[in-house]
């Protein structure tokens, strides 16, 4: 063969399960299953080996998936550039707007009842235009309404959005709502308002989710909130629904009686998936599962009822939160601007208002540089590099100002092979289908 300068990468994983054998590559995401001889030929080989006496046609497929490269360190170089790109991008703005910080429910991890209720005016409204309008470059403009609780005010997500879509811009957007207040009425209107998305929270079956999701005056939400779901389905039936379930030590058992009540309920048309609980709060609380916790978890509903619903194997190439970016807003009701929605009603969390000067300088930079994952050695020498955004930006200032590893590693690493080798007998069982 041809002498060459390509070196094996270190973001190759060589493993056999079960008499299969399997070469996953994070540089380009692919999974391919081997014969005996080529995994033979590759399960010695160290990052920077030379592949030079590989067969011809491993070689090819080596270099094909990006399991051969000229070196490493150039390939950490190209998604650096690639990163930093995407975050300057300035084609296209992503929006999340809290018309107002006011909730009709009393959950007792969330941080909407210690903070007092305000609604966006007619002047933040046309502010919030005005931004809009001041960044003449951008062509998408996407949208997610937040809150408090958004549909507590309807009313300016209507006319709000009647004046985005005025402009000269590629409009979307998607709304993160407890669900309760949907009618037959909003549910109507929501394609008019190009809300293509909503996410609502459950938290166990009708008991469960009761003690721990409840109104400020102790009602219960579960029965409405299903009702709700069948009004988006029968009157906005474009819409994707996303059932979040937040899973912490306490209700993790009721999970799988609550997917078969909306699977029977719903028939399949709304998308369940489990949310592990954190502690964005910063109240602390005991009954976190932690990692080895959750994959349990996830582990037991595949091998158990054969249900992928978070995923085994990384989904895109390379992302990372917007808020890393230059052109992602979080916009509270009087204007005011915060880097994370996390901090949405915090008055420290303040960096600046709709068209006034900056007035908290750091609280927007450290988002943009602080514990930045892309330049992080130890995160450059994992397997999962390339297809992990470095994890939560939030999490990892956090824990940088501890003084800890401010490291969020996704789940996968907790033992990436197992994950691909679940991730392989899900698509074989889907095959035989």
């Amino acid at each position: 063969m041809e002498s060459t300068s390509l070196v094996f990468s270190r973001y190759n994983r060589v493993f056999e399960r079960e008499g299969i054998y399997l070469l996953y590559n994070s540089l380009s995401n692919s999974f391919v299953e081997l014969d005996k001889e080529s995994y033979d030929s590759l399960k010695h080989l160290q990052p920077g080996d030379s592949p030079d006496s590989l067969p011809e046609s491993l070689y090819g497929l080596l270099k094909q998936v990006k399991g051969i490269v000229v070196s490493d360190s150039r390939e950490v170089d190209k998604l650096t550039y690639l990163v930093l790109k995407n975050r300057y991008r300035s084609d296209r703005l992503t929006l999340t707007l809290n018309p107002t910080t006011s909730c009709n429910f009393a959950c007792p991890y969330c941080f909407e009842h210690t903070h007092n209720g305000k609604s966006m005016t007619d002047v933040v409204e046309n502010s919030i235009v005005d931004f809009v309008k001041n960044h003449p470059e951008v062509k998408n403009l996407n949208v997610t309404w937040f809150g408090g609780e958004p549909l507590l005010a309807f009313h300016r997500v209507e006319s709000l959005t009647a004046k985005l879509l005025e402009l000269d811009v590629n409009y979307t957007a998607g709304m993160i709502t407890n669900g309760y207040l949907f009618t037959e009425e909003i549910a109507s209107k929501l394609a008019k308002l190009k809300i293509s998305r909503v996410q609502i929270t459950l938290d166990g079956p009708e008991e469960s989710h009761n003690s721990r999701r409840y109104l400020k005056n102790g009602g219960g939400t579960y029965a409405r909130i299903l009702d709700s779901i069948a009004l988006l389905l029968k009157h906005a039936p474009e819409v994707h629904v996303l059932v979040r379930v937040n899973i912490d030590e306490q209700n993790a058992d009721a999970f799988l009686p609550l997917y078969d009540d909306l699977m029977e309920r719903f028939s399949g048309k709304i998308q369940i998936s489990p949310a592990f609980v954190g502690d964005s709060t910063e109240k602390g609380t005991s009954c976190l599962l932690d990692k080895q916790a959750q994959q349990s978890f996830l582990f037991k509903l595949f091998h158990d009822r054969g249900l992928n619903l978070i995923g085994f194997y990384p989904s895109m190439f390379r992302t990372e939160c917007a808020v890393r970016g230059t052109s992602s807003f979080i916009i509270g009701p009087e204007g005011e601007l915060y880097s994370c929605w996390n901090d949405v009603g915090n008055p420290d969390k303040v960096y600046g208002y709709l068209g006034g000067k900056m007035t908290d300088e750091w609280q927007f930079l450290k988002f943009k540089v602080t514990a930045d994952a892309i330049y992080d050695k130890e995160c450059q020498k994992c397997l999962l590099y390339p297809v992990c955004g470095g994890g939560c930006p939030y999490e990892r200032i956090k824990r940088h100002e501890r003084g800890e590893n401010p490291n969020d590693c996704p789940l996968l690493k907790q033992d990436i092979e197992e994950y691909l080798w679940n991730h392989y007998l899900f698509k074989s069982s889907n095959n035989k289908k």
